[in-house]
This record gives C-alpha cells, structure tokens and sequence, in this order.
C-alpha cells in the first residue's frame, strides 16, 4: 500500500447505528487522528479524543531487576512489576478529564501492537472511562502478516474505512488468537467479528463490566 485507499467494514454501520441518537457523542480515536474521521464527526455534536498511545510503545517502561545474584527469579513478581510500569504509564497518557465516559473507543489495529501485560494494562486504565453502553473497534492480528500492519485507520464513511501508511515508524507486531486478545480485555465483550480478506479480523466490542 502506498497511498489512501477505500476498504469496506462490515461492522462499523452497525456500531454507527447504534450511536446515531447519542449527544454530544463521546470518541476515543487510538489512532494518528486522520482527516476523514475529523470530517465524518464534525457533522454532528462530539468530542473527539485522540491520543498519543503510540509514541509510549517506542520507549517502553523498563524494570530493574532487584534479585540478589544467584537467586531464583520471581516470575510472577517480575510480571507484576511490568505491569504496574505499563498501567502507570498508560494512565499518565490518560489525562482526559475525570468525569470522562467513551460513548464508542476507535482502536483500529493498536491491540496488534502490545504483547500480553501491556494489553492488559492498557484496558484497565481504560476502564475508567468506559460506561455500560460503550461501544468499540478493532483489528486484530491472527497471524503474522506485515503487509497489513502499520497503518493509519480512518472513518470515510459508516460503511467505508480510509487505510493509508503510517507516518511512524513501524512497531512490533504480536499476533495471537482472538481469544486470548479477548482474554487480557478487562471491560470489553465481543459482539461480532468478521475475518477480511486482508488476514486481520474485525471485532465489534461491547461494554462489559
């Protein structure tokens, strides 16, 4: 790929639908904000939200190591200790007003990007901010693939998803089941998903407390 092109979604119309009488619409966009999901939702009343999760995947938290030499690792506590580095660094990217609730969270292919722990620690500094009727996005990665990673996801039209390079630097990819993505999603439910032509699955999600 390398310009804009114009891909279907079979279940963007539906997560559309559902948000047509909801205002002033709330939007959590995980992506590089595009133009096209700009203009779709300047029609109507929203607060789009972008965010800068992306730039914390190119210097991620590190932990030391405080075990005396010799002695057995805890692994247990060193995966504690990861994730506790992963949520603090995803809640201080957070910074949206504490009375914040998504009415839908746009996280296009960025599940594909983190490995188990930080998947994990990003959806419980996410839960905050969700609320029983929030709605979401995404594309997942089932296999590794490289031609469909890297992109910028957009929202053309309800049917209709703008893709076009990324502008930044590729990242890491970790493809895994949906199930065990699915599994490390604390708040979220799937409600319907679609396997592309394209190799990645797109997922519909639901609140789910």
């Amino acid at each position: 790929m390398t310009s804009t092109e114009i891909l279907p979604s079979r279940l963007m119309p539906d997560i559309i639908e559902r948000l047509e009488n909801r205002s002033p619409l709330m939007v959590l966009d995980v992506g590089m904000g595009v133009k096209e999901t700009v203009s779709y939702f300047g029609s109507r009343r929203c607060r789009l939200h972008f965010s800068a999760f992306h730039e914390a995947l190119f210097s991620p938290p590190k932990i030391k190591n405080t075990q005396p030499v010799g002695q057995v690792i805890d692994k247990k506590a060193e995966e504690q200790s990861l994730y506790d580095a992963w949520l603090k660094t995803f809640q201080s990217a957070m910074s949206f007003e504490a009375s914040t609730r998504f009415d839908v969270c746009l996280f296009w292919d960025f599940f594909n990007y983190l490995d188990d722990i930080p998947l994990a620690a990003f959806s419980e500094a996410l839960r905050p901010f969700i609320k029983p009727e929030t709605l979401a996005h995404a594309y997942l990665l089932l296999k590794p693939s490289p031609d469909v990673m890297n992109r910028e996801y957009g929202i053309h039209s309800p049917g209709e998803i703008s893709v076009r390079p990324g502008t930044y630097s590729a990242l890491t990819s970790f493809p895994r089941p949906q199930a065990r993505v699915t599994g490390m999603l604390k708040g979220f439910a799937v409600n319907h998903s679609v396997l592309r032509r394209d190799g990645l699955l797109e997922v519909s999600l639901k609140a789910a407390r």
